[in-house]
C-alpha cells in the first residue's frame, strides 16, 4: 500500500513537472498571446466612452394618520362607489417596491422620452437624443459580428406592413422604435429603494454629463408625480363626485328659491288656507334644498382637505448635482481583465492541444 501511494505521488509530480515544462517551452508564444490580448484591452479601454453618473435621493413623507371623514361623508362616498373608510389605510401601506414598477411602466418611459432636456445642445428631448446616430469602433464591430444575424434576418424580413389598429381604452400601444428607446432608458436609468430607511435614489448614467443630470431630474419629478397620482386617486375621485353634486344641488336650491319668490309675487294680497299651505310647502322644499346644499358644501371642503392630506410631500435628501468627474469606465481594470483572459486562453491552448489532437487521431483511426 505504501509503495502504491508513493508511485501515485511520483506520477502526480511527474505530471506537474511535465505540464510546467510544456508551458516553459511555449513561454514565448504564451507571452506574445498575452501581449496581443493586452493590446486589445488597451484599444477597448481607450475606445470606451466616459460615463457620467447623476443621482437624486428623496423620501416621501406620509400625512398624519387622521380620520378620513365623518360617517355622513363615508355614506355619501359609498353612493359614488368609493370606500372612503379604507382610503387612508390603503395608501399608507403602499410598498416602496411599487415605485420601481412605475419606472418599468410604458407611460413613465413615454413621458420621460418627451420631457424637455435643458442645456443639451441640439437635443430638445430625450427621444431626440436617442435618435441621434452614434458611431464607434466597438459599436461597428458588434454590429457586424454579434448583430450580423439580426441584420440578415431584417433584410429578408423587410419592412412590416403598417396596420391600422383600433385603440382600446386602458391599453397603451408602443411602437417598435419606442420599444428600443425603452431599452435605452433601462440602461441609463435605475432606481435604488431603501425600504428599511425609507428613501429612494434615482440614478442616471450617460456619456453626456448634461443628459445624465437632466434624466435624473426629470425621472425624479415624473416619479413624484406618479406617486402623488396613485396616493390621491381615491380622494380625487370623491372630490370630482362632490363637485358634480355641488353643481346639481346648487341648481336645485336656486330653483326652489325662484319658485318661492314667484309664488309670493303672484299672491301679494291673498291670505287663504290654500295659499298658506302652498307657501309652507315651498318654504319646506327651500329649507330641504338649503340643508342638502350646505351638507354637500361641508363635505366638499372636507374632501379638499383630505386631498391635501393624502398628497405626499417629498423631502430631498440629496439633490441632483451636475457630474463634473467621470464615473467610468475603469480602464486599468479593462486592461487587466483582457490580460488575464489572454493568459487563460494561451495556457489552456498549450495544455489542451496535444490531448485533443491524440483524441482526434484515435477517432479518425477507428473510423
Amino acid at each position: 500500500m505504501e509503495l502504491s501511494e508513493k508511485n501515485l505521488q511520483a506520477e502526480d509530480q511527474i505530471d506537474i513537472i511535465a505540464l510546467l515544462s510544456k508551458l516553459w517551452d511555449r513561454k514565448k508564444w504564451i507571452f506574445r498571446t498575452v501581449c496581443l490580448f493586452g493590446i486589445i484591452g488597451v484599444v477597448v479601454a481607450l475606445s470606451t466612452p466616459n460615463q457620467y453618473t447623476a443621482s437624486a435621493m428623496f423620501t416621501p413623507n406620509s400625512s398624519s394618520s387622521s380620520s378620513t371623514g365623518s360617517s355622513s361623508l363615508k355614506g355619501l362616498a359609498s353612493l359614488a362607489g368609493i370606500n372612503i373608510g379604507g382610503m387612508s389605510q390603503g395608501r399608507k401601506q403602499v410598498s416602496p417596491m411599487l415605485y420601481g414598477k412605475i419606472l418599468e411602466s410604458a407611460i413613465f418611459k413615454q413621458q420621460l422620452l418627451d420631457t424637455p432636456l435643458k442645456n443639451v445642445a441640439g437635443f430638445p428631448t430625450l427621444r431626440a437624443y436617442f435618435m441621434e446616430p452614434t458611431s464607434s469602433v466597438l459599436g461597428t464591430v458588434k454590429e457586424y459580428t454579434i448583430g450580423l444575424p439580426s441584420k440578415i434576418i431584417g433584410l429578408f424580413k423587410g419592412e412590416a406592413s403598417a396596420q391600422s389598429l383600433e385603440s382600446l381604452e386602458g391599453i397603451t400601444s408602443v411602437t417598435e422604435e419606442d420599444f428600443e428607446y425603452f431599452k435605452a432608458i433601462d440602461a441609463i436609468l435605475t432606481l435604488s429603494i431603501n425600504d428599511k430607511d425609507g428613501f429612494l435614489e434615482i440614478i442616471a448614467k450617460s456619456k453626456n454629463p448634461h443628459v445624465a443630470a437632466q434624466v435624473a431630474k426629470n425621472g425624479e419629478l415624473l416619479l413624484q408625480q406618479q406617486i402623488i397620482a396613485i396616493k390621491t386617486k381615491s380622494s380625487l375621485e370623491l372630490l370630482q363626485y362632490l363637485k358634480e353634486q355641488y353643481a346639481d344641488k346648487k341648481v336645485l336650491l336656486n330653483e326652489a328659491q325662484d319658485r318661492l319668490s314667484r309664488f309670493k309675487d303672484r299672491n301679494l294680497n291673498i291670505s287663504t288656507n290654500r295659499f298658506s299651505n302652498n307657501q309652507t310647502r315651498l318654504e319646506s322644499e327651500l329649507q330641504t334644498a338649503t340643508a342638502v346644499f350646505q351638507n354637500v358644501v361641508t363635505q366638499l371642503e372636507q374632501v379638499k382637505l383630505q386631498v391635501t392630506k393624502d398628497t405626499p410631500v417629498f423631502s430631498i435628501l440629496k439633490p441632483v448635482v451636475f457630474p463634473n468627474e467621470k464615473s467610468g469606465p475603469k480602464r486599468s481594470l479593462i486592461v487587466a481583465v483582457w490580460l488575464f483572459l489572454g493568459a487563460v486562453v494561451s495556457i489552456g491552448f498549450v495544455l489542451a492541444k496535444d490531448p485533443v489532437l491524440e483524441m482526434v487521431q484515435k477517432i479518425t483511426a477507428k473510423v
